[in-house]
């Protein structure tokens, strides 16, 4: 069913708003009423409607000044404002639209031509609205949010196309390519002690000192967390031009970073590989080079190093890990963290995440980045991940035998897994195994894992079986891949996660509250419950809760807990109100 369009109806006049009323009834808007012009605004900012009808004359407050003051709101700038006036003079009209009215209509209303034009801007709103919305999520699959740098599907677009203009050269010229894979050295450390916004502060003014350090014509590309590549033409002298360009990108960044009154300080490892010497495709460029960075890292990083064929120290690591990560289940060094999800309407908890970490014997407690890519690549996550599904429903089980509240608790489900023939079989062992029930079970996927190239039909089957069995079926940091508004149509998806990379600014950047507000709006056009990741703010909280998001996830509640931890917080807060709970705890430490 399409969406309500809402419409701001703002008129001083009881008589007025009751005949507009009526006008439209039984036209499927969503009304919402407005006495006078400080009413209207902020009606206007807490429900963001698809037009206004705005009478002219009011007291204290006109609708001219009221017009005016939405133009001059960004959120509201675009807002169609049709005034309804009984003056019917030029000068009336003129002053409307100069202060930014779109439409005029007289007093008293004739319904049909009042039901026409209602019906025509709000379609044409809605269109704009998602055509806009189209765009930007087409920007977002090109290019990093906290950056603006292009992200790893336009960097390998980048480098193709860098190669084939060099194939196309002269062979007697020297024209060569250096790819730079550049990593920030203890970036987790800095996280953890000040936290993700002073973390992704550093992140913004490290790209920009790199941007400031390049050569064009260059590009450089933030490809995931910490990791940044550039591509950068060099000339005769290859290695030569490579080691000076990269000794030139470390010292700028070991000058500290002064971020929010706090001095950072933070050194980056380099590994470099030179096309057509190390390879003349794009991918083998890119892994080569991120070989050499793993190496630069070995060697006490802060340092740069070239791609070599022979096996180098980041390899070598690299396979002793692999080597470890067979062993975990039989060891037993898995362990889940549980982050709970808040519902905004009661305020309780209603669900829980969750999130593997292993318990290395000599590293200590290590988070999926260290080991998830490496699972995936050598297909360990199989095993594992069936392991998570059943200790997950197991506990969900446990929880169940205690008496608190039912909830559903989300696995995250991975591409390999997602691939696997007996997948399904595989889920229904773990739910009979567990004497779980389906409904309690959430599956978590990346858009990535839908989009497969050729998987498209049997992807569909799939979720289509898992939605018959009961299952809930979540898109996770949603935004971040393909966002395409067509697979929310195809497939059988319950939840849209939105991820945190946009939840972080919505208070501050008008274009990440806009995109988070129409991510919302259309999930709820095809009725999909929303959860949004990353709450860490009361102002985050608020926004979302004005917006209609249903549930929340993020460190403003609690962090991941470990099986002990979350049982004690769901036992004494299984029935409490989390969000009347913590604004009263915040309320007493101010």
């Amino acid at each position: 069913m399409a969406e309500q369009s809402t419409i701001l109806i703002v008129d001083d006049e009881l008589i007025s708003r009751s005949t507009v009323e009526m006008l439209l009834a039984g036209e499927g808007y969503k009304l919402v009423f407005a006495e006078n012009g400080q009413d209207a605004l902020e009606k206007a900012n807490q429900f963001i409607p698809d037009l206004m009808l705005l009478d002219v004359i009011m007291p204290d407050m006109n609708g001219y000044q009221v017009c005016q003051q939405l133009r001059a709101n960004p959120r509201l700038a675009e807002l169609p404002i049709v005034m309804l006036t009984a003056l019917d003079d030029r000068d009336s009209r003129i002053l409307g639209l100069e202060m930014g009215a779109d439409d005029f209509m007289s007093k008293p209303f004739d319904g049909a031509e009042l039901r026409a034009r209602v019906r025509t801007i709000t379609r044409l709103n809605r269109y704009r609205r998602l055509v806009e919305t189209a765009d930007k999520l087409s920007y977002l699959s090109n290019y990093d949010v906290l950056t603006g740098l292009p992200n790893r599907h336009l960097l390998i677009e980048r480098i193709k196309s860098a190669l084939l203009h060099m194939k196309t050269l002269d062979s007697g010229d020297e024209h060569n390519i250096a790819l730079f894979s550049l990593d920030l050295d203890g970036f987790q450390v800095i996280n953890e002690s000040f936290g993700h916004e002073i973390g992704d502060k550093l992140l913004y003014e490290v790209s920009q000192r790199l941007l400031r350090n390049i050569l064009p014509p260059a590009t450089i590309a933030r490809i995931s967390g910490d990791k940044f590549v550039i591509v950068q033409e060099l000339g005769a002298t290859p290695a030569k031009e490579a080691s000076a360009l990269a000794k030139k990108l470390l010292e700028s960044l070991n000058k500290p970073f002064l971020l929010d009154s706090h001095e950072v300080f933070i050194t980056a490892s380099i590994g470099i590989s030179i096309y057509p010497v190390d390879g003349d495709e794009a991918l083998d460029l890119l892994k080569n080079a991120e070989t050499a960075m793993f190496r630069a890292k070995g060697q006490g990083k802060n340092n740069s190093q070239f791609f070599a064929a022979e096996m180098n120290t980041a390899t070598f690591k690299r396979l002793i890990m692999e080597n470890q990560l067979r062993k975990v289940l039989a060891r037993d060094e898995l362990r889940l963290y549980y982050q709970p999800q808040v519902e905004l309407r009661s305020g309780r908890i209603t669900g829980l995440e969750a999130l593997v970490r292993w318990q290395h014997p000599e590293l200590g407690l290590l988070g999926p980045n260290h080991f998830i890519s490496l699972a995936e690549e050598s297909g360990l996550i199989i095993p594992m991940g069936e392991w998570i599904l059943n200790a997950a429903a197991a506990q969900n089980k446990h929880w169940q035998t205690l008496g608190l509240p039912n909830m559903r608790v989300a696995v995250n489900l991975s591409c390999r897994q997602f691939q696997q023939n007996n997948l399904l079989q595989s889920i229904k062992n773990a739910l009979e195994a567990t004497q779980l029930e389906p409904e309690y079970l959430e599956l978590e996927l990346t858009e990535s894992v839908l989009f497969e190239e050729g998987r498209d039909k049997k992807s569909k089957t799939i979720l289509h079986e898992l939605r018959e069995m009961g299952i809930h079926i979540a898109i996770d940091d949603f935004g971040t891949g393909y966002s395409s508004l067509s697979y929310l149509k195809r497939f059988p998806v319950d939840v849209l996660k939105i991820d945190r990379s946009f939840i972080q600014d919505i208070c501050t950047d008008n274009d990440d509250a806009a995109i988070t507000s129409a991510i919302i709006a259309m999930a709820h056009s095809l009725q999909i419950q929303v959860i949004a990741e990353g709450v860490e703010t009361p102002e985050q909280l608020a926004f979302l809760h004005l917006r209609g998001c249903e549930v929340v996830q993020g460190y403003l509640f609690s962090p991941p807990l470990a099986v002990e931890a979350i049982t004690d917080l769901l036992v004494k807060n299984s029935h409490k109100n989390m969000i009347r709970h913590f604004l009263h705890e915040n309320a007493k430490h101010q």
